[in-house]
């Protein structure tokens, strides 16, 4: 890996998609006075919005994957595919799988919400082991086609693991991936709270309409260990399973949490209204769930940290609009008190969601 040691070295860890919008600023607007490295180990960028749509079989791979080796290269990047092992914010260097080093003047984070499957594992004996995992996406889906190939053979019992609306879109989008030729049933275990306790009331009625319809049990329950053949449950219930797959548990990586830079209570870095670390000014990190348009406040911010000037407000994500896929061509939307759903709504979604997605390749 070269860098030239006269500019200023701008490092990206991760490929989401603030990083894309960043990347998309520098092949328009090339800038001589630093260099930029991309890190992510794969060259691609999976779209999550899309993910549920792909389990349905309402998209291939294709549909929702796209290289980023065009983009790299229009922006004059650099790409390290590379995990990430260490970071020390101090010393403004980053330890890489590869074995290299990489020092940097500013870092970037923009990293896939990841799993630590240890701690997983203590909390869910057998985890490591039975579980399908869908963090990382890139293992996951190349690892669903096989669970589809299982259920065209025999019927199967499959617990989606994991509360919120992610967990919920995954497990309709099993319910009808899964369904032909023989019939397999979906249970969501969705831990101690109701089931999307925290979303607008009508977002919360339609989707557990849409779970009655689809003939998936929700239980309110966690699973205390796994084994290959059942879950046992919190409650001392055993459920049969065949299929665990696990949507929960996503957050900060483990060598950023265990970097020093400041973090709450539940291990995500603190960041000002800037993206930058509380406790690290050249540090920015780009929050789960941030709205699309933080990317052009990072890039613009990215900038001014590297070659000087006025710091922009990134935008907080006050949209009031939540859709939910529901597979089978089918979606809900919901803003405040008001709610629509069919494949009206879905195919709205698809408009939307390919356009975005094109959006982020297109120079």
């Amino acid at each position: 890996m070269t860098v030239n040691p006269s500019r200023k070295h701008l490092v990206l860890l991760g490929a989401g998609r603030a990083h894309l919008q960043v990347l998309k600023g520098l092949a328009r607007q090339r800038t001589g006075d630093m260099n930029v490295t991309l890190v992510a180990p794969h060259p691609y960028y999976i779209e999550s919005a899309m993910l549920p749509g792909y389990v349905a079989g309402d998209y291939t791979l294709e549909d929702i994957r796209v290289p980023l080796d065009g983009l790299v290269e229009a922006s004059g990047a650099g790409f390290a595919p590379a995990h990430v092992h260490s970071l020390d914010p101090v010393g403004r260097r980053v330890q890489l799988s590869t074995g290299d080093a990489l020092p940097y003047d500013v870092l970037s984070i923009d990293t896939e919400p990841a799993v630590d499957r240890d701690e997983t594992e203590a909390l869910m004996p057998g985890a490591r082991r039975n579980a399908l995992f869908t963090r990382p996406l890139e293992n996951f889906v190349q690892l669903w086609p096989q669970l589809q190939a299982l259920a065209r053979d025999r019927a199967l019992q499959v617990a989606v693991i994991g509360s919120g609306l992610q967990g919920a879109e995954l497990a309709m989008a099993a319910a009808h991936a899964l369904a032909a030729p023989h019939g397999s049933r979906i249970t969501l275990l969705a831990g101690d709270a109701p089931l999307l306790h925290d979303q607008p009331a009508a977002l919360q009625r339609r989707v557990l309409a849409r779970l009655r319809a689809l003939n998936i049990t929700v239980l309110q329950d966690h699973c205390a260990s796994l084994d290959g053949r059942a879950l046992q449950l919190a409650s001392g219930a055993s459920l049969v399973c065949d299929a665990p797959i696990l949507a929960a548990g996503a957050g900060a990586p483990a060598w950023l949490r265990q970097s020093g830079v400041q973090a709450d209570e539940a291990g995500e870095p603190v960041v000002n209204e800037r993206l930058q670390s509380e406790s690290h000014r050249q540090v920015f990190v780009v929050p789960p769930g941030a709205p699309a348009e933080v990317g052009a406040a990072l890039d613009a911010n990215l900038r001014t940290a590297i070659g000087g000037g006025a710091f922009r407000k990134a935008p907080a994500d006050l949209s009031r609009l939540k859709v939910v896929s529901c597979g089978d061509g089918h979606a809900i939307a919901v803003w405040g008190p008001l709610g629509l759903e069919g494949r009206e709504v879905w195919n709205w979604k698809d408009r939307r969601d390919r356009r975005q997605l094109a959006a982020l390749f297109t120079p």
